[in-house]
């Protein structure tokens, strides 16, 4: 801005002539009035007095007709902008703001750095952060179907989450507020007054206060990256950690170490998608941990509140997204405690999602156990159907048909018809029945059903042509079967007769 008012005043006032005021008209010649009267010699007549000179107004424009504004028109409302000022810019040192972060200085730059410490005995609604600390990382391995997690410290475990400029990602969308947490045992550290601390979880958060000064943070994260066992995010597989990688490669540092990684969004829908509608996190504190945000930033607010405190300098602005971030990430340390051992934490509906992705892991004992507790504690069609199909899996038959049938009487699903038509067919051996339930419609496509159809309408007529033939000619066939069977050996009579 000052070199902009030093070149304005270096360029001068210019001429009247163009500053839009008429030039001055030239001097008229005397007037002859005529020879002399009386004999008189020509005289003179004194000169007219110049008379005013109006400015000539601006040369209006052709197609508007509206008077152009000069130059002179144009420096003053510069002026007028210039004196404005440029808006406030944070401040150097946020201790003395109203944000809770205090500045570091490294080589990279300031880094503006948050760090709390949770007590002991602190919850997330009705779930307690310490329980995290003992999760079962057998269990989540299994249930973000990922075997690489069952081998890590969950107490080296790092959660993660962001705020950022965008939701698009790719190298235009830049993350401004970074939060993590992490255990600490507490056993080597003392607090303010010299106290022993106790186990709890602290709290870190990073905040970006100028666009530019990425490095520290950055730096700063990989070192906590390096000392963890693995990283725990929500829906950080699709977003954060790729844009995070973006940030490292635009800053020309070295990529973040490759952990394993629990994305505690898929766990969650394949949890609670039977009993919520929204799995998003706000939506799993409220229908799964009990707890009730007041007064929470919006995620669409996020980016417009961190846009007005660029521009203006409110540090006001950005607490309740400060706050927002930190519940976030409070929020994955109590899902990791409730994931990490779910007998004892969840709902039933919960559980027999719990069950139906042990199934898919492999895990059929564990599912079978699980199942059983949803079924006893009230968990409705979704524990029975959990429960038949690891029967199913199993080989436990008759179970996966007690099941499916008391199933089939509750709900009207077509894939709980199919699942009894083949039972009934190859199990069971009851053409019929398992006809009646293909006619009712099973969830396959219109071939396949047809197929059904006339396969086992065939195994029915044989049936009724089997029943139909006489009692003697029965025996007697079965005489001669007999007869011939005699000369074989044991094993293979054993063998006939169980085919």
């Amino acid at each position: 801005m000052t070199s902009f008012k030093s070149k304005l005043a270096r360029l001068g006032p210019l001429p009247a002539e163009r500053r839009g005021a008429a030039p001055l008209a030239p001097a008229q010649a005397p007037l002859d009035r005529g020879p002399a009267v009386d004999g008189a010699g020509p005289s003179e007549a004194p000169p007219a007095p110049p008379a005013a000179v109006a400015p000539a107004a601006a040369p209006a424009s052709p197609a508007t007709g509206v008077a152009r504004p000069s130059l002179d028109d144009l420096r003053e409302r510069i002026s007028r902008i210039v004196a404005r000022g440029a808006p406030p810019t944070p401040r150097a040192d946020p201790a003395r703001g109203e944000l809770p972060f205090h500045v570091e200085q490294t080589p990279g730059g300031p880094l503006y750095a948050s760090r709390t410490r949770s007590l002991a005995a602190a919850r997330v609604g009705r779930a307690p952060l310490v329980a995290a600390r003992d999760a079962d990382p057998a269990m989540l391995a299994l249930l973000s179907l990922d075997p690489a997690l069952a081998g890590c410290d969950v107490r080296r475990a790092l959660f993660l989450d962001t705020e950022t400029t965008g939701l698009a990602g790719g190298t235009g969308t830049v993350p401004f507020l970074i939060g993590l947490a992490w255990f600490d045992p507490g056993a080597d550290g003392a607090g303010p007054l010299g106290e022993p601390l106790s186990d709890g979880f602290v709290m870190e958060q990073f905040l970006l206060r100028r666009l530019g000064e990425e490095e520290p943070i950055l730096r700063r994260l990989a070192e906590r990256l390096a000392g963890a066992s693995m990283i725990v995010t929500y829906n950080g597989k699709a977003f954060d950690m790729p844009l995070l990688r973006a940030r490292y490669v635009m800053n020309r540092l070295p990529p973040p170490p490759e952990l394993p990684h629990l994305d505690l969004v898929h766990v969650a829908r394949r949890i609670h998608k039977a009993r919520l509608k929204s799995c998003t996190l706000i939506a799993l504190e409220h229908d799964v941990l009990g707890r009730v945000r007041v007064g929470d930033v919006p995620g669409g607010e996020v980016v417009a509140c961190y846009a007005h405190f660029l521009r203006t300098g409110d540090e006001e602005a950005l607490l309740g997204v400060v706050e927002h971030n930190a519940a976030d990430v409070l929020a994955m340390v109590a899902l990791v405690g409730l994931y990490g051992e779910p007998l004892g934490s969840l709902a039933a509906g919960d559980l027999a999602g719990v069950a139906a992705t042990l199934r898919r892991a492999g895990a059929l004992e564990r599912a079978a156990e699980l199942a059983d507790a949803a079924v006893e504690r009230g968990g409705g069609a979704a524990a029975r159907r959990a429960r038949g199909d690891i029967a199913k899996a199993r080989g436990d038959k008759a179970r996966a048909l007690a099941d499916y049938e008391a199933l089939a009487a509750e709900i009207d699903d077509p894939s709980v018809r199919l699942e009894l038509a083949k039972l009934y067919e190859h199990h069971v051996r009851a053409f019929a029945r398992a006809l009646e339930l293909a006619d009712q419609g099973t969830a396959e496509p219109e071939p396949a059903q047809a197929r059904r159809r006339a396969r086992l309408q065939r195994k029915v007529d044989r049936s009724a042509a089997a029943l139909a033939l006489p009692f003697g000619q029965a025996a007697g066939e079965g005489a001669v079967d007999g007869a011939a069977a005699r000369p074989c050996t044991e094993p293979a009579a054993r063998r006939e007769g169980e085919k």
